[in-house]
């Protein structure tokens, strides 16, 4: 029998040296691709990346994302809801007239919407597992209690009142914060920033302002009011009052009021006073 040719097991063998420079040339290759993602993450607008990152200052957002601090998990609640059971929650009891709930529910929608525009997320708003948060739900921001706050109906016809209205200070859509306040008598603690709800329940009742004027006793001077399109009552044009010109307009920031909205300019305060005295 003739003898069986044996098979070859040689097999083709890279060199030791070329194969340590191969695989020094792929590591190579995957830095700088690493490198180039991280230059591309680099160029994205501060807060670009984290929060609802809304980017319209005349119409609100659908929703907003809660920091829920006793479980640190995020919430994306509507904000009709939030803008309520902030309301329900101790911040705008009840029991106060309505033109300061209106007013109030305007000042708790403003301040929840700033934080969630585009470019104002704030550096660590993230919880524990690093998913971002507009606003937390204790006195941080605005307290939000929805296992147990429950709104009225007098708090939600307050929260839809003027829920197409935005204010600007400076022709800036700005942060509208808001205290309880000391003071019982009708803006002796107005400082232009902060609707202080104690004296503004005095200027409610028994004086008689309505949620717009008590806005501005509180905000102005420079404040103007821009109105969603299709959102604005009837009666706006009459409640200027004569010394109160129209303006057409527009905000000096990256804003855009959109060719139907309204924009009113109250060049004096209430009680008459200059602004710019």
């Amino acid at each position: 029998m003739s003898p069986i040719p044996k098979r070859s097991t040689a097999t083709s063998i890279v060199p030791p040296t070329e194969s340590r420079l191969l695989r020094a040339a792929l590591a190579a290759a995957l830095i700088m691709i690493a490198s180039l993602l991280l230059t591309v993450a680099d160029t994205r607008p501060a807060g670009a990346a984290c929060g609802t990152n809304w980017s319209s200052k005349v119409k609100p957002p659908d929703s907003i994302l809660v920091l829920r601090t006793a479980t640190d998990k995020v919430e994306e609640v509507g904000l009709k809801k939030y803008v309520a059971v902030v309301m329900a929650s101790g911040e705008w009891p009840t029991s106060l007239p309505v033109a300061l709930l209106e007013a109030g529910a305007l000042a708790t929608k403003q301040y929840g919407w700033y934080y969630t525009l585009e470019g104002n997320h704030r550096d660590g708003y993230k919880n524990g597992a690093g998913h971002c948060y507009d606003v937390r739900d204790d006195s941080n921001d605005q307290i939000y209690r929805p296992e147990t706050a429950e709104p009225t109906d007098k708090q939600k016809a307050a929260r839809d009142a003027l829920w197409g209205l935005s204010l600007r200070k400076h022709a800036k859509f700005f942060l509208t914060g808001y205290r309880q306040g000391s003071a019982t008598t009708c803006a002796d603690d107005a400082d232009e920033w902060h609707l202080f709800a104690k004296s503004a329940e005095d200027c409610a009742d028994p004086l008689g302002h309505d949620s717009i004027e008590i806005l501005h006793t509180y905000y102005s001077p420079k404040l103007t009011e821009v109105w969603a399109p299709g959102t604005e009552p009837e009666a706006d044009s009459e409640a200027q009052g004569e010394d109160e010109e129209p303006t057409s307009e527009e905000s000096n920031e990256d804003e855009s009021t959109g060719p139907s909205s309204s924009v009113f300019d109250w060049s004096r305060s209430l009680f008459g006073r200059d602004p710019d005295a």
